[in-house]
């Protein structure tokens, strides 16, 4: 791999980074991946939003540019010791970006083994970005624009994969466009999403018939194939069906609501200090319309916060208005709007 420099816009951006010795020197992409990078440019003195980051020098003088870094880190732990403090503003916005460091950080995900976490600091940071799956990208909202172009080009190198970039708006429409640019390709807006908080469940009323209960081991073939259809219905995640319910199941996160037989289900993840997220709700089209998910959500919801979650989060397709209107209805409030987008093959 040749050394990393590239020019963009008449800017030089100086990729450095340390072997073990402590040398410099092209790495492999695993290592390069895994190791600690910094990137530096100068800020754009024409930005007025990013006015707040020039220091006043002594009188007489001009103000005094902060460069902007961009940093990567080389384990989950490292991610959060640093960003953490900066993730945790926004933590229902950030559930994702944090449940998955994590669950990373503990040993409790099976992720990529040389996950991509990054920042761009001022020194303060002020946008990150994690890559856990070879085509998938999500970033966090940005404090100013001036580290999209740092970010986009840093991930272009480090992730040749990447396909799918989610986060929330306005952050993410003005990232793809730079991203796009450097990969050469047309980029599109696949779903747009909403992110909503819940502190107190609104019982639902009247109850569908049946009960709220753990998946059990019995379950499985009954929510593997479930869990297949939504995949196939959403896009939302990836991997082997049948691992991610036995996986799902053995550490308590898939719950059904049961009339006689399962009828629909939803699970927990994502846990952060404060939060958990609720994703896989999921009715068969035999049993939808009946009240079903709303029941079963309302009291997972209602059991995550028993334990001592302060607040659930979750993900609505802005397109299904179905949905948005029944999490409405259970206590679930908008933070904010996000999107998944997609690079063309």
């Amino acid at each position: 791999m040749a050394p990393l420099e590239a020019v963009d816009s008449g800017m030089a951006i100086r990729v450095a980074h340390e072997t073990e010795a402590g040398t410099s020197g092209a790495l492999p992409l695993a290592a390069l991946r895994a190791s600690r990078r910094i990137i530096e440019c100068p800020p754009d003195p024409r930005t007025t939003q990013e006015a707040r980051r020039y220091a006043h020098a002594p009188d007489g003088h001009l103000p005094r540019a902060i460069p902007l870094k961009l940093e990567r880190y080389p384990t989950p732990a490292a991610f959060l010791a640093a960003a953490e403090p900066f993730l945790l503003r926004a933590e229902v916005e950030n559930n994702l970006i944090l449940g998955i460091a994590h669950a990373l950080a503990t040993g409790s995900s099976g992720a990529s083994p040389t996950p991509y976490f990054a920042a761009v600091l001022d020194p303060e940071i002020r946008l990150c970005a994690f890559s856990t799956l070879p085509s998938k990208l999500g970033i966090t909202q940005a404090d100013s624009p001036g580290g999209l172009d740092l970010l986009a080009q840093d991930a272009h190198l480090a992730c040749p994969g990447i396909r799918d970039i989610l986060g929330p708006e306005p952050t993410a429409g003005a990232f793809v466009e730079r991203f796009a640019a450097l990969r050469g390709r047309p980029i599109s807006r696949r779903i747009a999403q909403r992110i909503h908080q819940l502190t107190a469940v609104i019982p639902p009323d009247p109850l569908p018939p049946g009960r709220f209960r753990a998946v059990r081991p019995a379950d499985l073939p009954v929510v593997t194939s479930w869990i297949q259809a939504f995949m196939a219905e959403t896009d939302a995640i990836q991997g082997d069906p049948a691992h991610l319910a036995a996986s799902r199941v053995a550490s308590g996160e898939l719950y059904v609501w049961e009339d006689r037989h399962p009828v629909t289900m939803a699970a927990w993840t994502g846990r952060t200090p404060n939060s958990v997220r609720i994703n896989l709700v999921y009715t068969p089209p035999t049993a939808r319309e009946r009240g079903y998910a709303t029941a079963c959500v309302a009291a997972l919801s209602q059991t995550m916060l028993d334990a001592g979650t302060r607040f659930c989060c979750l993900y609505t397709d802005l397109a299904n208005p179905t949905s948005n209107a029944i999490y409405r209805r259970i206590g679930y409030r908008p933070v904010s709007d996000a999107a998944l987008y997609t690079l063309a093959t």
